[in-house]
């Protein structure tokens, strides 16, 4: 060690020593604020601990105060950084490193300051557990084997990236406000979503896959209007529309019902009218099974040479061939309920016998007509009734 020059102090007994310079004193105990007979300057070394600097004396109500600085302890102020794990961990080259893990945690050093910093997207790559916000224009990605557990509450315009797509999952409560979008996420047990009705709720509309909603065994229920922009198919079980069911109210596009099965498609009810606007064209037949076919302002148009009106004849129709004539002169009544006492009757003789004479209906009524000749004739008739 080696001391600036200057005069020597002489001390009884101790001989002489370099002015200003203070020898340090070896203690076991530190010194505290009585500890007040030593000059500014002096070094106080405990044994096994560290080293003590005497930097001021301060006076008040008679009553001398030391202030002792504790300068450094055995090995340095600083030797060791412990982690969770691994142990102590000692400088290198008198250094340190405070490093993030790639993109995920990141640390930047300016000054005297090193500064950790989370992105704004990132992987968790074990557990996000107890509540956890994730606010306006963040991205939350929950990598492989993850698990978001507890409360996750989700606020403006947020998405939630890959939740189950690669084992990782999800489970407690979701609180999804505001736009968000959900990346591959498998909701396990009851799932509301926008229960308010504040909002629109758009699932699936940007993807070019099935959406899926529903289960095998349980029913889909679907509170309001439900509007389909391409079509509505029910693969299994038929579509059931309880109340007033509109369909195609435009009319810029066909509307097409029951075309591709083998079975009865029935519209209407017993009670009720089915109204038909526009045309109604059927591929095949038109069959009225209880009640009648009726054109209120419109024609019976066979528009095809060759198209027939066919009219079921026997007992009680409203065309037939009456037996023959018999009598002087010649009759025949032919019973039917299609007669009435204003129908049109139209008759011509089928075969001839006899001697023909002129015909006409002596009476007519709704249990059937009688036709009788000015001749004694024996000829037969075709008849046919229209009720007007």
């Amino acid at each position: 060690m080696s001391f600036p020059p200057g005069s020597n102090n002489y001390c009884v007994a101790f001989g002489s020593s370099p002015e200003n310079v203070e020898v340090p004193i070896i203690s076991s105990v530190a010194p505290d604020v009585t500890s007040v007979n030593w000059p500014i300057g002096k070094r106080w070394i405990v044994t096994g601990v560290g080293e003590y600097t005497l930097v001021g004396l301060t006076s008040a109500g008679g009553t001398l105060t030391a202030n002792w600085v504790l300068e450094g302890v055995v090995g340095g102020a600083l030797n060791t950084l412990t982690g969770g794990s691994g142990g102590p961990l000692s400088p290198t080259a008198n250094n340190i490193n405070i490093l993030g893990t790639g993109s995920q945690i990141t640390s930047t050093g300016a000054g005297s300051t090193i500064t950790l910093s989370i992105p704004s997207a990132f992987v968790a790559p074990g557990s996000i557990a107890s509540t956890t916000s994730i606010t306006s224009g963040t991205t939350l990605a929950v990598g492989t084997n993850a698990t978001v557990g507890g409360t996750l509450g989700v606020t403006g315009t947020t998405t939630l990236a890959a939740v189950g797509a690669t084992n990782g999952t999800f489970s407690g409560t979701l609180g999804v406000t505001g736009t968000t979008t959900l990346g591959a996420l498998n909701q396990v047990g009851v799932t509301n979503i926008n229960t308010s009705g504040a909002a629109t709720t758009t699932i699936g509309t940007g993807g070019t896959g099935i959406v899926a909603i529903g289960n095998a065994t349980g029913n889909v229920a679907v509170t309001g209007r439900l509007t389909a922009s391409n079509g509505l198919t029910a693969t299994a079980g038929g579509l059931a529309a309880t109340g007033t069911t509109t369909i195609n109210t435009s009319g810029a596009a066909a509307t097409t019902i029951g075309t591709g099965g083998t079975g009865t498609v029935a519209i209407g009810n017993a009670t009720g009218n089915t109204a038909v606007t526009g045309s109604l064209t059927t591929s095949t037949t038109l069959t009225a099974t209880l009640g009648a076919i009726t054109a209120a302002n419109g024609n019976l148009v066979l528009g095809t040479a060759g198209n027939k009106v066919v009219i079921a004849t026997g007992a009680n129709a409203s065309v037939g061939t009456s037996a023959a004539m018999s009598g002087t002169p010649g009759a025949v009544t032919v019973a039917t309920t299609a007669s009435s006492a204003t129908a049109k009757i139209f008759y011509s003789r089928a075969t001839t016998g006899g001697t023909p004479g002129h015909v006409s209906i002596t009476a007519q009524d709704g249990t059937g007509f009688t036709l009788t000749s000015t001749g004694n004739e024996t000829s037969t008739f075709n008849w046919w009734i229209i009720n007007a």
